[in-house]
Order: C-alpha cells, then sequence, then structure tokens
C-alpha cells in the first residue's frame, strides 16, 4: 500500500508542550476579496447562531475570542455547566469564523449527522441574510404523524 502524497495544502503540526496536535492541519489560503472578522460581525454571528439553536431546542454554547491554546483556530471545552467555544478571528475571513462557530453548536451538542446537516444548512441560510430570525424547520423523518379521529 502507497502512502498518499503530502499535498501543499497541508502541512505537519509539531506536537507542542500544551498537549498532542494533530497529525495534518490544513491550511486554505483565504480568498482575496474575503472579508476579515472583526469583533462586531463574530458577535454577530454567535448571536445568531445561539438564537437559532435555541429555537430548536439545543443547548447554546459561551464562545469566546481568542482560545488560550495558541496556534489554533478552535478549540472546543466541555465544562460543569456547558460547553465554551473558543474561536481565533484575527487574520481570518468571516466564513472561516463563521463556519466555525456553526460547527462550535454542532459539536457541543454532539448532533447526529443528519440533523448537524440540517443544522448547517439553516444556519448557514439565516447568516446569509443578515440573521432574519427563522427556526430549522423539522424534516418529514422528524415528525410524527398525528392521527387524525
Amino acid at each position: 500500500m502507497s502512502t498518499p502524497a503530502r499535498s501543499e495544502h497541508h502541512e505537519r503540526a509539531r506536537p507542542s508542550a500544551a498537549g498532542p496536535a494533530p497529525r495534518l492541519r490544513a491550511v486554505p489560503a483565504p480568498a482575496a476579496d474575503a472579508p476579515a472578522a472583526s469583533a462586531l460581525a463574530f458577535s454577530e454571528s454567535v448571536r445568531t447562531v445561539i438564537d437559532l439553536a435555541r429555537r430548536g431546542g439545543l443547548s447554546a454554547p459561551v464562545f469566546r475570542s481568542p482560545p488560550r491554546l495558541a496556534g489554533v483556530d478552535r478549540t472546543i471545552r466541555q465544562g460543569r455547566n456547558g460547553a465554551v467555544v473558543a474561536i481565533r478571528r484575527v487574520g481570518r475571513p468571516l466564513a472561516a469564523v463563521q463556519a466555525d462557530v456553526i460547527e462550535g453548536v454542532v459539536a457541543a451538542n454532539a448532533l447526529s449527522s443528519a440533523r448537524a446537516d440540517r443544522f448547517r444548512r439553516v444556519a448557514w441560510q439565516r447568516l446569509q441574510r443578515g440573521g432574519a430570525p427563522a427556526a430549522p424547520q423539522p424534516s418529514p423523518a422528524d415528525q410524527v404523524p398525528r392521527r387524525v379521529a
């Protein structure tokens, strides 16, 4: 069996004193015209996604920036009072930060594949609309058939 060639978009992560590092780390090149993630844009994105999560009956993690662990874009810590998601926003495109906010909710709630996909889809739609209120719509598989008398 041959070893796959390393892509120029991946590099070996080096172990640090803070703990083991992942074996590979994706290093995407941000688009030249991608808007930067300002503190205001970050907080608006967090409020939008948290509101959506609560409307969908999910627990809303606490968000902070930046992560305490150097060299990472996102960390998730589970505590007694819920999850804390820390996201690096400086020097990153807004879309990357928004993706981390959405994934923070998915991970904090340990959503199943189908439910996670639905949440991601609705969250992206809502972020693209600028945060207009909309509850996630349950799929037909989630609905219980009603008896008609």
